[in-house]
């Protein structure tokens, strides 16, 4: 009986990767046939992916920690469970603990506090309502409705997360206040910054002092240190695509420069190990391994309450899967809040530099999954619902619903995964409409910096510059108005980038960027230096995106709310 004891344990610590205490024998069992079931999963043709990281956790021990696949298609070394993945947006979750530690402390502010009582009078958005009115909770919650920029967020400026502060006031509306959930990366980054300012520590320092350290997290770090160190040997080499021939467009480690002033937003780096006893942290109330408290539990629960809807389709009427495999309530503050199989669920995803990842927490079955790949993006986002889903069944003690042949085809037979956006580019002609020397210069964005056009004058090409990393060449499209910045190292990934060009007297005045709806275009303004004053910061403006032309949807928006309120409280 005693060796019969030992073999198993001994089982458990070959296939885990670290000595586990798991007595329940149906439990073990289905852990197997998990593990069994992920290896099938790593050589599906449908979808090939270069590594992946997974952990479980249950009744507050990591009872699953193991890594599949290449961490580096190069050398061909394997993914095991100390291996670093960036975990993207995950990382907001970390912003919001860090933020929970600080304020269960403290008497004088809270999640509703305004940011002008915490960041000072110079702070500002666009207009006057929200600058008055915003808290804590609002950017948290992605209640502001302001733009999100992810062009200057990917290529972003050299300047630190005060002068971002500052910044906030040039983000254009999306939607009115409190009215539409929005998300935005900046919002979090701001988020980070009020630490700082309530602390006076910066927030790299705080996140390790007061969340990474008192949990163990030692192997934790922040994507930007990898720039600054190169004794990152197990950190897992992030591609673009993938095929079983091997051939592959690995990210450059330059993506990951923006991430030093972004890291309250998405630069948290992790391996399976140390995201276990953070789950079980957020399942625990706030507590580490040996039941110690870290954060005060009141606090840390309320960021896993939702705030606004995040996702609503009015139109559909009959569910996705066979059984009630994911239903979205509502977004948090850094956690999508809704149901798996009639349990409560929390859940993150994370996208960056080529990490896609996915956290989802099952509080009333104390029960937990995190998974992180290293590409390909498009492979990455089934991997991780159908291991999320197939855990999520094992922690809450459920039948599976996907076996080995589904777990290929997913999501079909049931859903047909809509192909993603693409943006139609205009053609590219063989010659500019007008000489180019016209088009060098610098334009200006009090939000996105400086973008440089030059000529060389010995290959006779423009090329251009915008923030830490955005660098390439422009090139002439078959439409007049249009030029394309086609990007280079490192972003060799992107695509081209379509800028409209404005004239004034004849001469290029500005170049409008394109974004994807609902963002408005990125205009960059010749000439414009981010020292100049703003001429509309003096008067309010009247929450559009360009100053002085009322945005009449969201004026008529709020009538009609102010309507409604009249007659509900009558």
């Amino acid at each position: 009986m005693g060796t019969a004891v030992h073999m198993v344990l001994v089982l458990c610590f070959m296939l885990f990767g670290q000595t586990l205490t798991i007595s329940n024998p149906d439990l073990q069992q289905r852990l197997r046939d998990l593990d069994t079931f992920i290896q099938t999963l790593m050589t599906c043709e449908s979808r090939p992916v270069v590594g992946l990281t997974v952990s479980v956790v249950k009744d507050g021990e990591s009872i699953f920690a193991k890594g599949y696949g290449q961490r580096d298609l190069l050398t061909g070394q394997a993914v095991d469970n100390t291996t670093l993945f960036g975990v993207g947006s995950i990382s907001k979750s970390f912003t919001t603990a860090l933020l929970a530690a600080i304020l269960g402390e403290r008497e004088d502010v809270g999640w509703d506090t305004v940011l002008t009582d915490i960041l000072g009078p110079d702070f500002s958005f666009r207009d006057q309502f929200r600058t008055k009115e915003a808290t804590l909770r609002d950017i948290l919650a992605h209640k502001t409705g302001i733009e999100n920029q992810k062009l200057a967020l990917r290529v972003v400026q050299d300047f630190d997360r005060s002068e971002l502060a500052r910044r906030i006031r040039y983000f254009r509306q999306i939607y009115p206040f409190r009215t539409v959930w929005h998300y935005n990366n900046a919002l979090y980054t701001l988020a980070g910054h009020v630490a700082e300012k309530l602390t006076g520590k910066s927030y790299e320092a705080l996140l390790r002092e007061r969340v990474l350290g008192p949990l163990g997290m030692d192997d934790t770090v922040y994507l930007a240190d990898v720039l600054d160190d190169e004794d990152f040997s197990n950190l897992a080499q992030t591609y673009l695509t993938y095929n079983r021939t091997g051939q592959s467009v690995a990210y450059s480690h330059e993506e990951f420069r923006p991430l030093k002033l972004h890291l309250p937003a998405g630069g948290v780096v992790s391996n399976a190990l140390d995201m276990a006893r953070y789950m079980n942290f957020q399942l625990s109330g706030g507590r580490d391994a040996a039941g110690r408290l870290v954060v005060p539990e009141d606090t840390l629960r309320q960021t896993h309450v939702a705030e606004l809807p995040s996702k609503f389709n009015p139109n559909k009427l009959e569910p996705d899967w066979p059984v009630e495999a994911g239903t979205e309530q509502g977004y948090g503050l850094a956690w999508f809040v809704g149901t798996y199989r009639g349990y409560r669920r929390l859940q993150h995803n994370g996208f960056v530099a080529g990490y896609t990842s996915l956290l989802s927490l099952y509080p009333a079955a104390s029960g937990g999954v995190f998974t992180s790949v290293n590409g390909p993006n498009a492979a990455g986002i089934d991997v991780h619902e159908i291991i999320h889903d197939l855990v999520g069944d094992i922690v809450t003690g459920k039948d599976h619903w996907l076996n080995d042949t589904t777990a290929c085809t997913y999501p079909e037979p049931w859903l047909t995964r809509p192909k993603p956006n693409s943006t139609d580019l205009p053609e590219i002609s063989d010659n500019f409409p007008r000489d180019k020397r016209d088009y060098e210069g610098v334009y200006g964005n009090r939000v996105a910096g400086n973008l440089t056009i030059s000529l060389n004058t010995t290959d006779g090409n423009l090329y251009f510059s915008l923030g830490l990393i955005g660098r390439g060449l422009v090139l002439p499209s078959t439409s007049p108005t249009r030029i394309l910045l086609r990007a280079g190292e490192p972003l060799v990934y992107t695509p081209n980038i379509v800028a409209d060009v404005e004239e004034k007297d004849g001469d290029v005045f500005s170049l409008s960027v394109e974004s994807y709806a609902p963002e408005p275009p990125i205009v960059f303004e010749r000439g414009l230096k981010l020292t100049d004053p703003d001429p509309t910061e003096p008067k309010w403006d009247d929450c559009t995106g360009v100053s002085g032309t009322p945005n009449r949807a969201a004026s008529s928006n709020i009538f009609m709310i102010l309507i409604l309120l009249a007659l509900f409280t009558t």
